[in-house]
C-alpha cells in the first residue's frame, strides 16, 4: 500500500513541474520580427509582393540584418523584377552565410536576367563546390557556358545531368541544343526526339529538332 502512495506522490508532482514548465512555455513572448516575418509569408502566397517586401522593412535591426531577411528580400526582388537589387540582396545573405548553397543557389536566378553569364558560372562553382552534385547550380552552370558559346562544355555537363535526372526535361533539351550548335545535328536530334517521345509539345525540342533537319539553317536559341 506504502509503495502504491508513494508512486501516486511522484506521479503528481511530475505533473505538477511539467505543467509548471506547459504554462512557462506558453508564456513565452514570441520572437521579436516574427509576425513581420509571417505577414510576408502570408502576403506573398496571396499574390502581394511589394507588400511582402514590405512588411521586412519594418523589421528590427538585428533581425533586418539576418541571413533569412537578406535571402527573403533576395527572392521577393527577384520576382519583382528588380534583379540588380536581388543580387545585391543575396550576396549580403552569402556575407552573413558563407556556407549557405542556398543563397549561392538562389543569386542565379537574378543574375541570368541580367545576362551576366560569367557571373553565373562563377556563382554556380561556389554553390558546386560546397555541394558538387548539386542540381540548380549545375544546370544553371551548363546554361551559362552555353550563353558564352562554350558549347561543347555545357554538353558535357548537360549530358551527366541527363543520366542523373533522366525524366528532367532541360537537361536532354540544354543537350540537344548544345550538340546542334556544334553541328552535330544527328546526336542533337536523337536527343531531342527522345524528349519528345514524352513531352510531345515541348516547344525547344520541336524547334530544335526543325533545326537538325535543315543543316543550312541559322541555329538560334
Amino acid at each position: 500500500m506504502r509503495k502504491k502512495q508513494i508512486i501516486l506522490l511522484g506521479l503528481a508532482l511530475l505533473l505538477v513541474v511539467v505543467g509548471k514548465r506547459t504554462l512557462a512555455h506558453a508564456a513565452e513572448p514570441e520572437p521579436e520580427g516574427a509576425a513581420l516575418f509571417q505577414q510576408s509569408y502570408d502576403r506573398e502566397t496571396a499574390g502581394k509582393l511589394s507588400e511582402a517586401l514590405a512588411a521586412l522593412d519594418g523589421l528590427p535591426t538585428a533581425r533586418k540584418d539576418s541571413y533569412v531577411a537578406y535571402a527573403r528580400r533576395g527572392w521577393l526582388l527577384y520576382r519583382l523584377g528588380r534583379h540588380g537589387d536581388a543580387v545585391d540582396a543575396y550576396q549580403r545573405a552569402i556575407t552573413a552565410a558563407p556556407k549557405s548553397i542556398e543563397a549561392r543557389v538562389g543569386i542565379l536566378l537574378p543574375l541570368q536576367s541580367l545576362r551576366k553569364w560569367s557571373e553565373v558560372e562563377a556563382s554556380a562553382k561556389g554553390a558546386l563546390a560546397l555541394d558538387p552534385n548539386n542540381y540548380l547550380a549545375s544546370l544553371r552552370l551548363a546554361w551559362a557556358q552555353y550563353n558564352q558559346g562554350r558549347y561543347a562544355e555545357s554538353a558535357v555537363l548537360y549530358s551527366k545531368l541527363k543520366e542523373l535526372y533522366p525524366s528532367e526535361a532541360e537537361p536532354r533539351s540544354g543537350l540537344g541544343w548544345s550538340l546542334l550548335k556544334q553541328g552535330k545535328n544527328a546526336d542533337a536530334a536523337r536527343e531531342l526526339r527522345e524528349l519528345l517521345a514524352t513531352q510531345p509539345r515541348n516547344p525547344l525540342a520541336q524547334k530544335g529538332l526543325e533545326l537538325a533537319a535543315a543543316p543550312a539553317a541559322l541555329i538560334h536559341h
